[in-house]
């Protein structure tokens, strides 16, 4: 009799089984068949990368993109766009060079400022730096044609960003220009709101071939990456390019300065001032440079850079441990319970976030003062920092 034991012929041999499916269709979900339009191999056919202008040479502002122009109030934005604009009619402006030959469509989406102030930024600005040989009926017509230019500031926030899609699908324009981009959503502290806001704007550059140029301000404590609300944490996540206008303290000149790119950076920083006229030159970086009272230079930093002598009666005294004993380190902070009131029983905040927390909490006017006391938390293992489910990095508090 055989030691082997036969198998019953109602169990079912995987092997078999998976042997017997070989070659058959299988099924394949709804939304994986989506998913796999997304999906990107070898001799996937994608469009080349195509860039609107140059600064400095180097190719910027694309297509199917999104970029980002940002700053204090008062600090030259509205004529950099106004740069940007005119450099989409006439070859050449200042440092600015349009690729393409031929001339490109505008739409300038102005939330901010009064109807009159748009039109003559427009007819006083923008048409000024186009460099035409006769200023006639028809050359005014022609650029009509080519620029699409709307004040909403009258409009709720859901009309303007409802008249803005309706804009880009009917006018198709190469570049737009959204000034100020905190105005399309009620609160620029919502998250929600604000993905919402940035992925409906990345959608409309790719299904329209045009780059969205948008304006936000930066927070008060200006620091250049430092870009207001969540909706700027947002635009840092998802924005090609970013750059920072300044005016020069104490100076009638003004700068503009690549901050971020995800391709081609530009090392060159762009200084121009205004001239009789009223229209943007090119110039060079002053040499300006403060003195004190005693004739000693000062920093060209505006004062929220400066560091100062750490003097404890300028600070909230609920966070401040006095050492009595020591001459050495006569006061210190309470970190610990600084980070731990700042986060508020919130698992995390985004560092901008605990940054404007902290120093409203603390007393801190000092941008670069306070990175100086939350590194010497992130040291003592107070707080630490990590990324969210959304790719936002973060800092927590590390339990005692």
């Amino acid at each position: 009799m055989s030691n082997f034991k036969t198998k019953k012929t109602n169990e079912s041999d995987p092997i078999e089984d998976e042997l017997n499916k070989a070659g058959e269709a299988s099924e394949v979900s709804p939304l994986v068949i989506k998913l796999d339009k997304c999906r990107i191999m070898s001799d996937t056919e994608v469009p080349p990368e195509d860039f609107l202008l140059r600064l400095f040479g180097k190719p910027c502002f694309p297509r199917r993109d999104l970029s980002t122009i940002t700053g204090t109030e008062k600090c030259g934005k509205t004529f950099f766009t106004s740069m940007l604009m005119a450099c989409c009619s006439e070859k050449n402006v200042l440092e600015l060079e349009r690729i393409s030959e031929e001339p490109l469509k505008v739409m300038w989406y102005d939330t901010e400022q009064s109807r009159q102030s748009t039109k003559s930024i427009l007819t006083e600005r923008i048409y000024k730096l186009i460099h035409t040989e006769k200023e006639g009926h028809t050359e005014i017509t022609e650029r009509d044609r080519r620029y699409f230019v709307f004040n909403v500031r009258a409009c709720s926030c859901q009309e303007r960003m409802d008249y803005l899609v309706a804009g880009i699908e009917a006018y198709q324009p190469d570049m737009v220009i959204i000034d100020n981009v905190s105005d399309l959503l009620p609160s620029i502290n919502d998250p929600e709101g604000s993905a919402k806001v940035i992925d409906q704007l990345m959608q409309l550059s790719t299904k329209y071939n045009c780059n969205i140029t948008i304006v936000i301000h930066l927070n008060r404590s200006g620091e250049k990456r430092n870009l207001r609300g969540w909706l700027g944490t947002e635009i840092l996540h998802k924005a090609f390019d970013v750059y920072y206008c300044e005016q020069i303290e104490k100076t009638d000149v003004f700068s503009v300065e690549q901050t971020f790119t995800r391709k081609y950076r530009v090392a060159e920083t762009l200084y121009y001032k205004i001239d009789e006229n009223g229209l943007p030159v090119i110039t060079t970086k002053p040499n300006y440079q403060p003195r004190d009272n005693e004739g000693r230079f000062k920093t060209n930093k505006p004062e929220a850079y400066q560091i100062k002598k750490e003097n404890a009666d300028l600070f909230n005294q609920t966070y401040i441990i006095r050492n009595s004993g020591s001459a050495r380190l006569s006061w210190e902070w309470n970190l610990r319970q600084l980070f731990a009131d700042a986060l508020a029983d919130r698992p995390s905040l985004p560092l901008d976030a605990l940054m404007n927390e902290v120093m409203a909490l603390s007393g801190i006017k000092q941008p670069k003062y306070y990175d100086k006391v939350f590194n010497l938390a992130v040291d003592q293992r107070i707080v630490k920092t990590t990324m969210d489910q959304r790719g936002r990095i973060v800092a927590l508090l590390i339990p005692s």
